[in-house]
């Protein structure tokens, strides 16, 4: 249990760094070049970890396993990081990378109307302070640029 918490708190802060790092790197580029780089380089070093580690393994999955994660790479990784990249480009990271909190939203929403699952209090107590959590982030920030800019 502590390991699988101390991977949740490494992901959580490589998450984090990770709009930091992509807001220095667009200051140079496009958003578009971003993410071509970006996608090229965790190719290049997941695809040798995976290869090392499970090369025997991955050509064994079901086609519609294969076909379901290959339209999770579409959509998470190409897709996704561009519109992140481009929202920190425009917006900073301050203001961008909270509103990523809003994935276990979808999820849920996902997973009620294509998985069959359903909402109970918890779930919706949750749903409910990730939403009030972002209005006062994104509040926070834009009123504090407003009295800067004031001054």
């Amino acid at each position: 249990m502590a390991l699988a918490i101390l991977f949740a708190l490494l992901a959580a802060t490589g998450w984090g760094a990770s709009g930091v790092f992509a807001r220095v790197g667009l200051q140079h580029m496009h958003p578009n070049t971003g993410t071509v780089v970006s996608l090229a380089s965790g190719v290049l070093l997941l695809g040798a970890i995976a290869l090392l580690m499970y090369g025997d393994q991955m050509l064994s999955f079901p086609a519609i396993a294969l076909i379901w994660i290959a339209a999770l790479g579409v959509i998470n990784y190409p897709l996704g990081r561009l519109l992140n990249y481009t929202g920190v480009h425009l917006a900073g990271v301050g203001r961008a990378t909270p509103i990523l909190a809003t994935a276990p939203i979808v999820a849920v929403l996902l997973g009620i109307l294509i998985g069959g699952e359903s909402i109970n209090l918890p779930i919706g107590a949750g749903i409910l302070s990730i939403v009030l959590g972002i209005i006062l982030i994104v509040t926070a920030l834009s009123l504090i640029h407003i009295c800067r800019c004031r001054r």
